[in-house]
């Protein structure tokens, strides 16, 4: 997919003799529609005119607003919705029949095994041996989650989530003992404003933004999760895809520029915008690259990928069956 990223204030966006208009304060730039499949507005101060919201939405083309922090608060496509209805009904009824806590523990295996899969390959790449170590303990700690019992979802939710920490402190702090030590990153910590976790927080967001669209074009309903309890006016299964593909999507891309010698601004907690266009674009970027899963042979870029896990989550509560999900195969 081709993205046109927009960061910065005062910039307008507008149409003339159907080509996509970018005018800033010393420049004017002129885009072919057909040269680009997605725009992501990324700051505030950016306007857009009505003939540019018309074009990209008949053009089909997928515009995202984002807020200062990367969630995106906004997005247009095009409404080809995949059997919205029967979809639907197999969600809800899945919280009655059982299964609903199955998808609830095959997304947690998922996040657990991909960490495993991470951190074995930054052994390998690194040689650091006790990497490999760590990821066998991890992996040990998902197959705990494939053995809970219980058939209350909401059990099932806080022994997932008591297991997810006792593997998130392994995680992160192998990942912490891998980057340099100037940035002072200890740990995962969303409230913290040292760069990296300020960064994983505007990353994840962007993938937050193509899971929303990938339920939303399976005919799933974004506001009723399997993993993640529902909260008034949150997209909670959003929150539920999203964990198997923050290894792949976000960590390791994140981890590869700080390693690389990036080191993006932080203003009061918030990146500047200079360093959200270079987070957004390596993100893009990912989402584009290839993979294969465990479960698959097929080679298929992370965003296919995001889709065609949510349909395949789809497809399984229409046909009353435990979805595989997704790990990567590095």
């Amino acid at each position: 997919m081709r993205t046109l990223v927009v960061a910065g204030y005062g910039i307008r966006l507008n149409v003339k003799k159907g080509y996509i208009v970018i005018k800033s304060k010393d420049k004017v730039k002129e885009i072919s529609p057909s040269d680009i499949d997605q725009v992501i507005i990324a700051t505030s101060g950016v306007s857009i005119s009505s003939k540019f919201l018309r074009l990209v939405i008949n053009q089909g083309i997928d515009l995202v607003v984002l807020d200062s922090r990367g969630y995106p608060v906004s997005r247009f496509y095009h409404p080809y919705i995949t059997r919205t209805v029967d979809s639907r009904l197999a969600q809800y009824i899945s919280y009655l029949n059982g299964l609903a806590k199955e998808v609830a523990k095959v997304i947690a295996y998922c996040k657990l095994m991909n960490q495993s899969a991470y951190l074995v390959r930054l052994s390998r790449n690194l040689s650091i041996s006790e990497l490999k170590d760590i990821a066998y303990s991890i992996e040990s700690i998902a197959n705990e989650v494939l053995r809970i019992d219980s058939e209350d979802l909401h059990i099932v939710r806080k022994e997932v989530m008591s297991i997810e920490a006792r593997a998130a402190h392994l995680y992160w702090s192998s990942i912490a003992y891998t980057l340099p030590k100037d940035l002072g990153f200890d740990g995962r910590d969303q409230d913290s404003n040292d760069l990296v976790n300020t960064v994983l927080n505007y990353a994840y967001s962007i993938i937050y933004s193509e899971c929303w669209k990938a339920a939303t074009l399976a005919g799933l309903d974004p506001y009723a999760g399997f993993l993640h309890s529902e909260r008034s006016g949150k997209p909670v299964l959003t929150y539920d895809l999203i964990e198997m593909f923050r290894v792949v999507a976000v960590d390791s891309v994140v981890v590869n520029m700080v390693r690389d010698g990036w080191r993006g601004e932080v203003r009061n907690g918030l990146l500047s915008p200079k360093s959200r266009a270079e987070i957004i674009k390596a993100v893009t970027d990912n989402l584009e690259k290839r993979f294969r899963s465990k479960f698959s042979d097929s080679y298929m870029t992370l965003r296919q990928w995001i889709r065609h896990s949510t349909l395949e989550i789809a497809n399984s509560l229409r046909n009353c069956k435990k979805p595989k999900g997704f790990v990567v195969r590095w």
